[in-house]
């Protein structure tokens, strides 16, 4: 188990695999993933790339490893951070395509951010979100913080203090008080699973032969309307 890859017509599929552990994340998976976004990015006829996860979407680090390296040198730790954790985010945002964040599981902390990283998110019924980094008493550190400022500030310190789950509807919402025009970009997925709604991704971005910056509204609305006439 691991990272697995697949292409549906132009679009890659990520999909997290390590549903034993719920997709956590420790600085080798970090890194494992990284590389499968570069390589699933890097072919010209790729148009789309939707990140899921087998179960669980993310549930964050691995708390675990992260208590077995607080004895690591502070440069080390400051190393890992940086290059995998953090890297991974940073290889997400550079996707030089559309990205799309498949959640029919939990999110949480750096999960969160990962699906926070992404230009748009189909959260089915079994999603849900969580900033979680509050929970266990850590700074955030995967640049969530930063993402979901900018989609809906006013959520922003109520999700710290009060740490709820957030379903696809809760975050819509959200960022529709705060943000109407952005508000397109969380997409509840209702029907079966979320699936449906990638696979609307999917068939809507063949064809899209442009780059990013592109008119990213343009295609979500397209999808949405997919999604709804399906």
């Amino acid at each position: 188990m691991g990272v697995t890859t697949e292409r549906v017509g132009s679009a890659a599929v990520i999909v997290l695999d390590w549903p034993e552990r719920r997709n956590a994340l420790g600085p080798d998976e970090a890194l494992e993933v990284t590389a499968a976004l570069r390589e699933a990015a890097s072919p010209p006829e790729v148009c789309g790339l939707v990140l899921t996860g087998n179960g669980a979407f993310c549930a964050g680090g691995d708390l675990r490893g992260a208590v077995e390296r607080s004895a690591m040198p502070e440069d080390e730790r400051r190393r890992l951070v940086y290059g995998a954790f953090q890297g991974l985010v940073r290889a997400l945002v550079d996707v030089p395509v559309a990205t799309v964040a498949a959640v029919d599981g939990p999110a949480v902390g750096m999960g969160f951010d990962l699906a926070l990283a992404c230009d748009s998110r189909f959260v089915g019924p079994d999603g849900w979100c969580q900033q979680g980094w509050g929970r266990v008493g850590l700074v955030p550190g995967t640049g969530g913080e930063l993402l979901l400022r900018r989609l809906a500030p006013s959520a922003l310190w109520a999700l710290l203090e009060d740490q709820p789950r957030l379903s696809g509807q809760d975050l819509y919402e959200a960022v529709l008080r705060t943000a109407p025009q952005l508000a397109r970009r969380f997409i509840f997925v209702t029907g079966d699973d979320v699936r449906r709604g990638s696979q609307a991704f999917l068939s809507e971005s063949r064809g899209i032969t442009v780059r990013k910056p592109f008119a990213l509204d343009e295609l979500l609305a397209a999808v949405e309307e997919a999604t709804h006439r399906g």
